[in-house]
C-alpha cells in the first residue's frame, strides 16, 4: 500500500477526533500518526533531533534475550521512533550493551511500550515464550493457594518467605525514561495513598533523602534498605538511577512485614514477607495490599499501567505480566553436597523455578546451604498458579533432601538428572 492510500484510509476511520473518548484512545491514535508519518515528534525533548542509520547497529552485545533475536531489520525499524519523553531506543538497548541484563532492553514508559511494541512482542515471546496476542491471565483469588502437601516441618527448612511484585501508575514515565519532575509526583502519590492504609498494612514512609542515620542503620540492619544499583544493573545501564536518590524512598508496617519501595526499578515494588514457611499468610497480605493500593490510586482518578497482552507493565520485559516472584530461603546442603549449586540450579529451571543465593543473582548459597527458592515465570501464568508453583517445587526439594539424608543419594540425583522440563 502506498503512503497516499494509507493517509487516506487512516483519514477514513473517523474525519475528526469525536472517537476519542479516553486517554488509552488517545494514545493509540498518537501511536498510528506516528508510525504513519515517520514519527513526527512535537515534544520539547525530540525537536532537532538527527536521524539515526542502521549504520548506528550495535557492533555488539553482551549475553542477553536483545541479541538473541535483535536483527538489523528490528533496529532500522524503531530506531527513530521516539516516544513523548524523548527517550529513544538505542537508550533502552543500552543496557544490553553496558549491563548484565539478561534481557538486555527497558521499558522507559507506557507509550514506548506500545510505539514498539512489535519489537516487544518478539522480546516477550523470545523471554517468556508467550506468542503476540495471547491474553494474560490473571487471579488473586488466595483462597485457591493449596498447602495441603507442605511438610509439618517446613520451618526446619525454609528461614523466610517474601512475595513481591511491581506496579507502575499511568501516565507517568517509569524510572528509564520519567523526568525529575514526574519522579517526584509519583512519590508524592504513593506517599500520600500509603499513609491512608489501616490495620496490619499501616505505617510510616521513609524518604531516602530525609531519613535519620538512625533509621537507615536500622532499616540496612533489617536488610529492607535499597541502595543504588549496581552499575552493571539494567536499570543503571538504562538511565534509571539518574538524581539518586532524589523521590525514593520505603514504606514499612509496623511488624516489617508490608513494604513499599518507591522508584527504585519500578514506580513501586509492593513486598510481603515474614520469617518461616506460612506462604499463604504472605500471599494473602501481598494481595490485600495490591488491592489496598489500587483502591487509592483509582480514588485519585488513575490506574495502574497493564495491557491484555502484557499483564502490568515493568521497567523491564522480564517482569511484566504478574511482575510477581514469590520465593523461600530454604537450607538444602544435602542437595547442594550432593549436586552443586549448578546442579540445583539446573533442576529448578526444569520446574520452573529459579535457585540464587541468598546475596541475589549471581551469588553463591549459604555455608549452611541456605538459597533462595522462587517462580521462574512472569508473564502468562497467574499469580496463583505462580505461588502454587513455588510451594509445591520447594516441597518437592525439601523431599529430596531428607530422602538424600536417609541414605537414598545415588536415586535422588538419578531422579533429579532425569527430570523432564514441565510446560
Amino acid at each position: 500500500m502506498s503512503y497516499a492510500q494509507k493517509v487516506k484510509e487512516h483519514a477514513a476511520k473517523s474525519s475528526d477526533a469525536s472517537d476519542i473518548t479516553t486517554i488509552e484512545a488517545a494514545r493509540a491514535e498518537v501511536a498510528a500518526l506516528k508510525e504513519l508519518f515517520g514519527n513526527l515528534n512535537t515534544s520539547s525533548a525530540g525537536v532537532g533531533r538527527q536521524s539515526v542509520t542502521v549504520d548506528n547497529y550495535p557492533r555488539w552485545f553482551r549475553k542477553s534475550d536483545s541479541r538473541s533475536c535483535m536483527t538489523k531489520e528490528d533496529y532500522a525499524k524503531y530506531c527513530n521512533i521516539v516516544g513523548p519523553r524523548g527517550y529513544t531506543f538505542d537508550q533502552a538497548i543500552q543496557c544490553g550493551i553496558d549491563t548484565r541484563s539478561s534481557t538486555g532492553m527497558a521499558i522507559p514508559d507506557e507509550e514506548s511500550y506500545h510505539l514498539w511494541r512489535g519489537w516487544y512482542d518478539k522480546m516477550i515471546f523470545q523471554r517468556h515464550g508467550f506468542p503476540a496476542g495471547a491474553i494474560h491471565p490473571c487471579d488473586l483469588d488466595y483462597s485457591k493457594i493449596d498447602t495441603s502437601k507442605v511438610p509439618k516441618n517446613l520451618n526446619d527448612y525454609c528461614v523466610s518467605t517474601r512475595i513481591r511484585a511491581a506496579r507502575n501508575i499511568s501516565g507517568f514515565g517509569m524510572p528509564p525514561g520519567t523526568t525529575r519532575g514526574e519522579r517526584r509526583a509519583v512519590e508524592a502519590i504513593v506517599k500520600e495513598g500509603l499513609a491512608t492504609l489501616t490495620g496490619e498494612l499501616a505505617g510510616k514512609y521513609y524518604s531516602l533523602t530525609d531519613m535519620s542515620k538512625a533509621e537507615e542503620d536500622s532499616l540496612q540492619a533489617d536488610h529492607f534498605l535499597f541502595q543504588k544499583p549496581n552499575p552493571s544493573a539494567m536499570i543503571s545501564g538504562c538511565g534509571g538511577c539518574r538524581d539518586w536518590p532524589d523521590a525514593r524512598g520505603i514504606y514499612h508496617n509496623k511488624d516489617k512485614t508490608f513494604l513499599v519501595w518507591v522508584n527504585e526499578e519500578d514506580q513501586m515494588r509492593i513486598i510481603s514477607m515474614q520469617p518461616g514457611g506460612d506462604v499463604f499468610q504472605v500471599f494473602k497480605r501481598w494481595v490485600d495490599a495490591a488491592n489496598a493500593i489500587a483502591k487509592v490510586v483509582s480514588g485519585k482518578g488513575m490506574k495502574f499501567m497493564t495491557d491484555p497482552h502484557a499483564g502490568m507493565l515493568s521497567s523491564c520485559v522480564s517482569n511484566l505480566g504478574t511482575g510477581l516472584r514469590a520465593s523461600m530461603h530454604i537450607k538444602l546442603p544435602n542437595i547442594i553436597k550432593l549436586l552443586t549449586q549448578e546442579g540445583l540450579e539446573s533442576f529448578c529451571s526444569k520446574i520452573r523455578m529459579a535457585c540464587r543465593g541468598t546475596g541475589g543473582e549471581h551469588t553463591a548459597a549459604g555455608s549452611d546451604g541456605k538459597v533462595d527458592i522462587s517462580n521462574n515465570d512472569r508473564l502468562g501464568k497467574s499469580e496463583v498458579t505462580l505461588v502454587q508453583i513455588m510451594i509445591d517445587g520447594v516441597t518437592k526439594l525439601i523431599n529430596f533432601e531428607e530422602r538424600i539424608a536417609a541414605g537414598e543419594g545415588a536415586a535422588v540425583a538419578k531422579e533429579m538428572n532425569a527430570q523432564t522440563q514441565i510446560a
